[in-house]
């Protein structure tokens, strides 16, 4: 739940409609097996990062010619709705932060998590076909410095002690702190994901996906809130995201309506012989309205998992400066 911002500086809005795709498969960042829960080992996946950062794009000329919006890229026909099960997951996430305001020792330096704030290990009582590895628990650092400030996921063996801080978790990898901003992303910030097991419905793809694009939006602070994606079930969806606009007094000028009125927002999954697609739309204040496309490639020795992200709807709040919480 975001708080409303108590200081904030909207100098340019630039709202920019475009077309633009990239792939990739185990080209960046290893991320998170998914295993499933009658696999007896499981084989590393590796994908794309889920959010992506988004450069500035220059304005076009008046006389530019607008691409359509893209509707969905995929075989619709052979796709399973995934609507329920997204409203369920989605709504069943803002009922478990709803009521999270930013402790105040997040702010300070070296701050150290307590037991009374947030649980991660609440999120299984929505991803219901999720399951942790036995043993294990979900865990959290919290990052900060004079920008901002965002949680840490990590899994860890229950009998383990927790990590104190991120110098503390890149020690346990024989690793040391090289200039990580709130504003970016840390390291190993999918790790935990390579013990989350799933069930093999169709329903547990989409939530494998949700929980590591949503899992660590919580206690955002500044300009850790450049992590601001959400997942979109239905065109009523955009209560939300109109609600975030109007905190920087923002609201989208009728064209931009019209064509957020052409996006096809159904959430779906596609089961094959040999790959499992997992399709689904997501808005962010620091890039606009994406279709994001995930493909497991099965039963093979590479086990990918294939990310591809079309750019719907771009819009780029720009020279925002924004101090608040989420």
């Amino acid at each position: 739940m975001t708080v409303k911002p108590t200081n904030k500086i909207v100098t340019a809005l630039l709202v920019i409609l475009l077309t633009a795709n990239s792939m990739g498969c185990g080209a960046v960042t290893p991320v998170p097996t998914i295993t499933p829960t009658n696999t007896a080992t499981a084989v590393p996946t590796k994908t794309a990062i889920p959010t992506a950062t988004i450069t500035s794009t220059p304005e076009p000329s008046p006389t530019a010619t607008i691409p359509a919006v893209p509707t969905i890229s995929v075989n619709a026909q052979s796709a399973l709705a995934m609507s329920n099960e997204c409203r369920t997951v989605v709504d069943g996430l803002y009922n478990l932060k709803k009521d999270l305001g930013l402790p105040d020792h997040f702010t300070e330096e070296n701050p150290v998590r307590l037991d009374s704030e947030f649980n991660p290990n609440s999120y299984f009582s929505v991803f219901t076909h999720l399951k942790l590895t036995s043993g294990y628990k979900l865990d959290y650092i919290y990052f900060n410095d004079e920008l901002g400030g965002l949680p840490l996921v990590y899994a860890r063996k229950s009998s383990s002690a927790p990590f104190q801080s991120y110098a503390d978790l890149l020690m346990s990898f024989g690793e040391e702190f090289e200039g990580e901003r709130s504003y970016g992303q840390l390291r190993h910030k999918y790790d935990y994901l390579e013990q989350i097991h799933i069930d093999e419905t169709p329903e547990s793809y989409f939530e494998f996906v949700t929980l590591a694009f949503l899992g660590d939006q919580f206690y955002l602070w500044w300009h850790g809130l450049y992590n601001d994606s959400m997942v979109l079930c239905d065109p009523s969806d955009m209560q939300y995201v109109d609600a975030e606009m109007k905190g920087f007094d923002i609201e989208f000028p009728q064209d931009v309506k019209d064509r957020i009125e052409k996006i096809d927002f159904s959430p779906v999954v596609i089961v094959g012989e040999s790959d499992v697609t997992v399709r689904f739309v997501t808005f962010t204040k620091w890039g606009g309205f994406f279709e994001n496309v995930y493909v497991w490639i099965r039963k093979t020795q590479c086990n990918c998992l294939m990310y591809n992200s079309t750019h719907l709807l771009s819009m780029i709040v720009a020279s925002a400066s924004r101090k608040g919480s989420q």
